[in-house]
Formats: structure tokens, sequence, C-alpha cells
């Protein structure tokens, strides 16, 4: 299957100025609706599959096996009722993408630093099975991969911290009990091959 291009980018789309002027029917991937919304590909599949369907509602299919698409417009009246206020474009931009990217707060350095940080929320990928957030930006830069199941958040800097701490403990816990069953294993296999030899 070809690979489906996006009629407008991820830059442009998390821009103000891709926003502004952009027609609600535009098309967007379901990778793109969740920089908008958060939501995860596989939450949106799922919200499509209940009965009925949960918005975002994708855009009419002529055949079931047809590509999926959402429109901008059917994005703006989810995150209208998600937010609850008035989502217009500039709303969007100004309400849902936390400022990202703008002199406002200097990216994401600054956003970790600024001490109105509190109460600021900044999108964050929540990356692997630990999952340990970074910068959704990063992500969209190339600079660290992210799963398709993997969701956005939308954090502020105590939820920022608690989520890093957590996934830490997760990861040193989960290690900690695979090298306690390699230990074990490998307990296991002295202990046979000390019967072995006793036996012998």
């Amino acid at each position: 299957m070809a690979k489906r291009v996006p009629v407008i980018s991820d830059e442009k789309l998390l821009s103000e100025a891709g926003l502004q002027g952009l027609s609600k029917r535009t098309p967007l991937l379901p990778q793109q609706v969740t920089l908008l919304t958060g939501l995860s590909v596989a939450a949106l599949k799922e919200r499509r599959r209940t009965k009925p369907p949960k918005p975002p509602l994708p855009m009419l299919r002529e055949k079931a096996h047809d590509a999926v698409w959402y429109s901008f417009g059917s994005v703006c009246e989810y995150l209208d009722e998600w937010l609850p206020l008035h989502v217009e474009a500039e709303a969007l931009h100004a309400k849902r993408l936390a400022r990202a990217e703008t002199q406002a707060i200097g990216g994401f350095s600054a956003w970790l630093n600024a001490a109105h940080a509190q109460t600021d929320r900044w999108p964050c990928a929540m990356i692997g099975s630990y999952k340990r957030p970074v910068d959704a930006w990063a992500t969209v830069r190339g600079e660290v991969s992210m799963g398709r199941s993997d969701p956005i958040r939308w954090l502020t800097l105590s939820d920022y911290l608690e989520a890093r701490l957590a996934a830490a403990h997760a990861q040193s816990e989960a290690e900690a009990v695979a090298v306690a069953k390699d230990r074990q294993a490998r307990a296991g296999s002295v202990v046979g091959q000390t019967r072995k030899r006793f036996y012998a």
C-alpha cells in the first residue's frame, strides 16, 4: 500500500501561520489528529468502533477499506466540547499548542526552567512501555522515536516531573526483576550441573 501524503505538514499544522485560514474541510491523517487532541491512533480507532462512534468523527468513506481521514473541522468540534470553550483556528493554536515553539516561553528548555511553568502545560509524548515523557516537538523533528501507540499528553511541570519519576521507578523495578530472574536461572543451572557431577 502506498504511503499516504498529508495535505498539510505536521510543522505547518502545529504553527500559528499554518492554522490561520485553514479550511475546516482540510483532511488530516490520524497521526496528525493525535498531535492536536492527545488521543493515540489506537484510541481513535477504538472510538470509531464504538456504537455510536465517539468524536472526533472521521470523514465519510465510499468503501470500508478506504483510508481514514479526519476533517480539521471535526477535530475543532471535538476540542470545543473537550476544552470547554469556543475553539476557532487561532484559539486552537493558543490553547492546545501551549505556546509551542514561540517566544512566549522560549521552547521546552525554557518551559522547564520558567517559574510560571507550574500552571502552563506542554505537549509531551509518553514514550515506550514505561511512558517516559519527552518533548513532543522532539518527535516531530525526528530527534526522538515515537511508537504509533505512544500517546501525547498535555502536562504541567509537576505532572511532567511526576511522570519522569514514575517512568524511572518502573524501569528500575523491571530491570531488578530481570536481574533476579537471570540470577535464579543461573543458580538453577549451577545446581543442575552440581547434581549431574554428584550422581555421575
